[in-house]
């Protein structure tokens, strides 16, 4: 079989999952990385359309007249005290919170913006806060209209940050899931029954059972309404049960005494 063959039957088929226990682990562990990975392409496409566009928008934003403010070793100074805030922008809002009064909820109500907050930018857009702080950026003491020749330089500078913030949250997806597949699959332990099952056995059959949960729960996350992580884990191990129960029990030998 493909490896590509058995990809797209661990979506469905219980008997390949749990045929899948003979493969290698150095094979399972690299099925897992492309799984986690293709279950992320919504989350990042967005992330990163996201990230551009509200940085284009923060250069436009800071051209305009605006309260001044400055960076004191990475944290955020506006000369008055109450928040700023704008919607006379292309899109969304402009928001000035040194002091986080707002919490993310509130942001969320505001839909589409962009935040300053007292160590971080905050990119408000889909109902979802994304944030990079001022010290990732480089920015530590800074004015206001430091800050507007930064983020133009900032600009040309994107397409290798998003790649690195991307690979980061990747590697960070990834030990989630590989640590999500070893709690399951100890769990699973208890439910093989009289079956000839190891730990190594359950850790590969679980890691093959996350192939449908994780790619269509975690799209429908991103795209459509959020999904708990109890959902994940949940419909995981039923996948990892079906496949447990396809696995023939050994049939016993009774032997007979001679007279």
């Amino acid at each position: 079989m493909s490896y590509w063959e058995w990809f797209f039957k661990s979506l469905y088929n219980r008997k390949v999952i749990a045929y899948s226990r003979f493969r290698p682990i150095t094979t399972t562990i690299g099925f897992v990385l492309m799984i986690i990975f293709i279950a992320s392409i919504p989350y990042f496409i967005s992330l990163n359309i996201t990230i551009v566009s509200s940085v284009q928008q923060l250069d436009r934003i800071l051209e305009n007249d605006l309260p001044d403010f400055h960076l004191v070793e990475g944290t955020l100074v506006l000369e008055k005290e109450e928040v700023y805030i704008t919607d006379e922008v292309s899109e969304g809002f402009f928001l000035i919170d040194p002091a986080n009064t707002l919490t993310e909820g509130k942001l969320l109500e505001l839909k589409e913006g962009i935040a300053l907050q007292e160590k971080e930018f905050l990119f408000i857009s889909n109902g979802q806060i994304q944030s990079i702080s001022y010290s990732l950026l480089g920015l530590q003491e800074l004015s206001k209209e430091d800050l507007s020749h930064r983020i133009s330089q900032l600009l040309n500078f994107l397409p290798i940050l998003l790649t690195i913030v991307t690979s980061l949250l990747f590697v960070g997806l990834a030990g989630l899931g590989f640590l999500s597949i070893t709690i399951l699959a100890f769990l699973a332990l208890f439910i093989k029954g009289k079956r000839k099952l190891e730990y190594r056995h359950m850790w590969i059959i679980t890691a093959h059972a996350l192939t449908l949960p994780v790619i269509l729960l975690y799209w429908i996350d991103i795209l459509i309404f959020p999904i708990p992580f109890t959902a994940f884990a949940l419909s995981t191990f039923l996948i990892v049960l079906a496949a447990i129960r396809s696995i023939p029990i050994p049939k016993s030998h009774k032997y007979s005494t001679p007279s």
